[in-house]
Formats: structure tokens, C-alpha cells, sequence
């Protein structure tokens, strides 16, 4: 009995040596986050936070920079939200406005303003061109004609072109000569020289396929068409956080040659490859045991719970039952500030700690001033179950932890 007492207190305190030493992995990671979740202005666009910290899209810009988003066009019920300068359709279907909503929350990943309501761009001060195409290659001449003449700095071009025309190459080659950034989803395009290509890697930070310039996350947060905050993925999201980056840094005034040098230590496939490592790949075999563990922690703590209870009422120990209550309550809001949802990540982190810290001395205290003299009692049982229970939570916080921080690379 013993034993287990002394084991489960030094696991406990293993676990927050390591929660201390690997804190960046108790930033809980919004994975499942969908449209219906509340989500706080300051909360919005995590993968800069999580990946990205030097990116500062509140910086204060020292120039106007004009950004062409050449997609689905612009939804109307988030033209509050943006810098639209310009909005044309060149689809033929003489609407200007987005019908499919990945031209708004590329948009919005772009150059959502900084006005504290919804969410906040990459650029948020960037005056924005839409320029609403079909998939025909004489729709996306017809847009490169007008990025050309609108003189935009950075074109983003996120869906799979037709038919790459001579036309089409000699309208791009001609945009990048004016010393604009053409960045674009589809891997093509690429063969012209000075056209990025982006691609995505996932939260294991592996490459979802090969041969581009750049990578980016690939799940991002975005405005839907109505106007709502939701989680998207693909190339043409990571490819809009790829041309707000090289936005903010043309609005800091940067030359076109400085903002390419800095996307390259940012996204470049060399600089994901470095960081990826083996805590990525236990994360990524071991991604539902948080899951398991978080399940069996609830059962665990229900059943201590019980057991002091019934050991409290037996005995009437009123003092010794308030002090399993606040620590079966400590528990309790450990278990939900654990739960992987999007949050503040320094609030969350110094609570988690402190919390720790009480749930420990709580423990030390409670634990020694058991009955142990009778060969079987209740308080045994009690004593053993909540010992082995505490192993049990360590390992799964050490777990969490351990997975959360394979996740919180920085570059």
C-alpha cells in the first residue's frame, strides 16, 4: 500500500517537473473546431500563434500594399470585415459576389480587419482586389489583365487553373516583371520562373505532397460566407496565409527580394523538414490516447469521488470530506481546462500550473492522514483506488503534455 502512495506521489510530481519544462505543449490545440463554437477576435487565426509568433499582424503598417485575390469572388456579408478597394466578376455570371465561400475566407485569412469584432487578417490593413473567375482560361486572362492594370503587389491565385495558355503565362510573366508576388495552389504553375507554389503540412508538420516553394498549415481558421468563423483546409487556405504574410511584410516596407529571403525561413520545405522530428511521429501514432485517458480520467475521478463519500459518511469526518470535495473539484476543472478546445494560451498555461501545484500538496496532505492501522477497511480500498488513480493521471497528463508540445514547434 505504501508502495503505490509513495509511487503515485512521485509520478505526480514527475508530471509537473515535465509540465514545467515542456509548458508550450499545454496550449491546447483548437483540432475539431467548428463553425458553431464561439470564438474570441484575439483567438482567431491560431496558426499564427501556434506556428508563427514572430508574424505579428498588428504590427503598424508604413505603407499601403494592394493585394489581388483571383477565386470565387467576396461574400457581402463580410464586406465590413475587409479593405475591399475592388470587387470584379469575370465569371460570367454577372454576380461580383462569392457563391462557394473560399474566395471569403481566403479573403479573410488575408485581410480581415483589426476592429475587434470576428477575426483578424494577416494584413489587416492591405486594400484588397477581388477578382470573382470560373475555371476557363479566358476568365483568369481576363483577371490577370485587371491585376495588371490595378497594379496590385501580391496576386493569390488558390484553385487548379484549366488550361495554363501562352496567354496566361505571358500575363503572369508580365505581373511578376512589375516586381509583383504571384503565389498560387496550383503546383503547375510553378514552371514559370518567380511563381510560388504553396502546399500544405498538417499538425504533425508533414508535408502533404512535394516539389512546392512553400508550405503553410493546413487547417486555418477563416469567415464563411455568412459571416461566421470556421475551420478550413486545403492549398488555397494555406496559400492565403502564405500571401498575407508576404503582404504584411511589403506593408512594413520591405523590398519584393527581403519579403522572399523571409517567406523562405518561414515556409520554405527545408525549414519544415528540420523541425519535424520523433515527437511528431509519437504524436501522430498516439493522437487518440488523450482522447482515451481524458474518458478514463472522468470515470476515475467519479469513482474517487464516490469512495470518499461513502468512506466520509461512514466515519463522519466532515473535515476530511471537504477536503476530497475540493479536490475532486480541482480535478474536475483540471479535466475541462484539458479539454483540446481553442483558448487563451498563457491564461490556460499558469492555471494548469497552479492548479497542479494545489491538486499536489492537497494530495501529500490527505493521503498521510488516512486510518492504514486496520488490516481491510474502507479506508484502505480508498487509499489504494485513489493512489492508483492518481498513476493513472500523471501518465496522462505527462501524455498530453508530451503530444501537446509535439505540436508547438515555432519557426
Amino acid at each position: 500500500m505504501k508502495f503505490f502512495q509513495k509511487l503515485s506521489c512521485v509520478m505526480l510530481l514527475l508530471a509537473l517537473v515535465i509540465c514545467f519544462y515542456y509548458r508550450d505543449g499545454l496550449v491546447s490545440k483548437p483540432i475539431g473546431q467548428t463553425g458553431e463554437f464561439a470564438i474570441k477576435h484575439e483567438q482567431a487565426g491560431y496558426a499564427v500563434s501556434l506556428y508563427y509568433p514572430k508574424i505579428d499582424p498588428t504590427k503598424a503598417h508604413q505603407k499601403d500594399v494592394r493585394v489581388g485575390i483571383i477565386d470565387s469572388g467576396i461574400s457581402p456579408k463580410v464586406g465590413s470585415e475587409l479593405n475591399i478597394a475592388a470587387a470584379y466578376d469575370l465569371s460570367g455570371q454577372n454576380e461580383p459576389f462569392d457563391q462557394t465561400g473560399q474566395g471569403t475566407g481566403i479573403a479573410s485569412i488575408i485581410g480581415a480587419k483589426d476592429n475587434h469584432h470576428k477575426m483578424i487578417g494577416l494584413a489587416p490593413n492591405v486594400k484588397l482586389y477581388s477578382y470573382k473567375v470560373n475555371a476557363t482560361s479566358r476568365s483568369l486572362q481576363a483577371a490577370l489583365q485587371q491585376a495588371l492594370s490595378d497594379r496590385v503587389e501580391v496576386l493569390d491565385l488558390g484553385f487548379k487553373v484549366e488550361q495554363i495558355t501562352p496567354q496566361i503565362k505571358a500575363l503572369i510573366n508580365e505581373y511578376l516583371a512589375q516586381g509583383g508576388l504571384f503565389f498560387t495552389a496550383d503546383k503547375r504553375l510553378g514552371q514559370i520562373k518567380g511563381v510560388a507554389t504553396v502546399g500544405a503540412f498538417n499538425e504533425y508538420l508533414e508535408l502533404l505532397d512535394s516539389g512546392r516553394t512553400y508550405y503553410a498549415p493546413a487547417k486555418q481558421l477563416a469567415l464563411g460566407r455568412d459571416g461566421r468563423i470556421q475551420t478550413v483546409t486545403g492549398n488555397a487556405y494555406s496559400t492565403a496565409f502564405v500571401s498575407g504574410t508576404a503582404a504584411s511584410l511589403l506593408a512594413q516596407k520591405l523590398a519584393p527580394a527581403q519579403v522572399k529571403q523571409q517567406l523562405a525561413t518561414y515556409f520554405s520545405p527545408q525549414v519544415i523538414e528540420k523541425h519535424h522530428n520523433i515527437s511528431h511521429v509519437i504524436a501522430k501514432t498516439f493522437s487518440k490516447s488523450d482522447t482515451y485517458l481524458g474518458i478514463s480520467l472522468v470515470i476515475l475521478t467519479l469513482i474517487t469521488a464516490g469512495l470518499a463519500l461513502m468512506l466520509a459518511i461512514r466515519q463522519r469526518k466532515n473535515k476530511y470530506l471537504l477536503g476530497v470535495s475540493i479536490n475532486t473539484l480541482l480535478l474536475l476543472i483540471l479535466a475541462y481546462l484539458l479539454v483540446p478546445i481553442q483558448a487563451n494560451a498563457q491564461t490556460m498555461k499558469y492555471w494548469i500550473l497552479g492548479l497542479l501545484v494545489l491538486f499536489t500538496l492537497f494530495q501529500l496532505y490527505f493521503s498521510w492522514r488516512l486510518d492504514m492501522t486496520k488490516p481491510f477497511s474502507l479506508n484502505r480500498l480508498f487509499n489504494l483506488s485513489y493512489n492508483i488513480f492518481l498513476l493513472v493521471f500523471s501518465f496522462w497528463l505527462i501524455m498530453f503534455v508530451m503530444l501537446g508540445y509535439a505540436g508547438s514547434t515555432h519557426f
